[in-house]
């Protein structure tokens, strides 16, 4: 007979599986050693050791999370895997937190929220090891690339700048819809998994498309129009559709997509929106995405938030 893989504790993780999850996911910063020892406690029965523990495990950051995220996902038993849970809930609840103090903490005279800021914050919800320097980095990236291209190109105009945008951001940089059987998908909402598969939703995508735009100069802004999000070009009088590959629309165009997704057209659908009530509209979208994979505590954190945000919002405008 083989001899067992199994650590003392029968019901944990082998011992080949630990290693293979601490060699891929463990932050440098954390002592191997360290982690080990802590994550032998977590099926201690005594409650003050296990609250010593999770303290402990917070105390290491977001960094940690894939480490504890693939822990929980392979752990079979239930009091670790609940420990760990708690530790993860921990994180994504601050970030939610966080999200809200911003919002209150937005002076009045700016009348609106750092779109930048709040997707990083909501992107921690999903995935609390978001890194927002590095994905500011790589919009920056995208953004050098645009400049590359527009002093190349034929077209030295807002026009332009706009095709600059669409290529460096679509053809360049791949970011393009989600397909349909994974359109419902949370990570479709945040940006720590969106620089990943390169795919989203049509707000997120105009997010990251808006906040490129900023960084070389193009005013653009956002449009919720009913079952659909895009992007307006007031200079030059266009639409884009970001969900597909940035194409030009018209009002004519956005008119006859409105009313053929059964509603009827007013004016005020093309009109501008709010950072804050793009940040909104995602967290609905998140709600229903969770929703549907019967994600309870998900579903119930977000509705709080988004209870919180309209709270603060209602009270700013007393």
């Amino acid at each position: 007979m083989q001899p067992s893989e199994h650590t003392p504790h029968d019901s944990r993780l082998t011992e080949s599986r630990l290693q293979s999850i601490i060699q891929e996911h463990l932050p440098s910063v954390v002592a191997e050693k360290e982690f080990r020892a802590l994550y032998s406690l977590l099926d201690d029965t005594d409650e003050t050791v296990c609250l010593a523990v999770r303290q402990k495990l917070k105390s290491y950051g977001g960094a940690i999370a894939p480490c504890l995220r693939t822990i929980e996902r392979m752990e079979t038993n239930e009091h670790v895997r609940q420990s760990l849970r708690m530790v993860a809930q921990s994180f994504r609840q601050d970030a939610l937190f966080e999200l809200v103090d911003m919002i209150k903490g937005t002076s009045a005279d700016k009348n609106d929220i750092d779109l930048e800021a709040a997707m990083m914050l909501l992107s921690r919800f999903g995935y609390p090891e978001t890194d927002s320097a590095m994905i500011g980095k790589a919009l920056d990236a995208i953004a050098l690339r645009v400049h590359a291209l527009f002093m190349k190109a034929q077209q030295h105009n807002e026009l332009g700048l706009l095709l600059s945008v669409n290529q460096a951001f679509f053809e360049e940089a791949q970011f393009a819809g989600a397909e349909d059987e994974a359109y419902h998908h949370p990570d479709n909402s945040y940006a720590h998994a969106l620089f990943k598969s390169k795919r989203g939703i049509p707000i997120s995508l105009c997010t990251l498309y808006l906040l490129v735009a900023e960084r070389v100069g193009v005013g653009l802004y956002g449009v919720g129009m009913p079952a659909h999000f895009i992007v307006y070009n007031p200079e030059l009088d266009i639409f884009i559709d970001t969900f597909n590959k940035g194409a030009f629309l018209s009002r004519e165009d956005c008119k006859r997509f409105i009313q053929g997704a059964g509603f009827t057209y007013e004016p005020s659908m093309l009109d501008r929106v709010p950072n804050i009530a793009i940040l909104l509209r995602m967290i609905r979208n998140l709600i229903f995405a969770y929703s549907k994979s019967n994600d309870d505590w998900e579903v119930a954190a977000l509705q709080e938030i988004s209870a919180a945000i309209l709270e603060t919002m209602n009270e700013e405008e007393g």
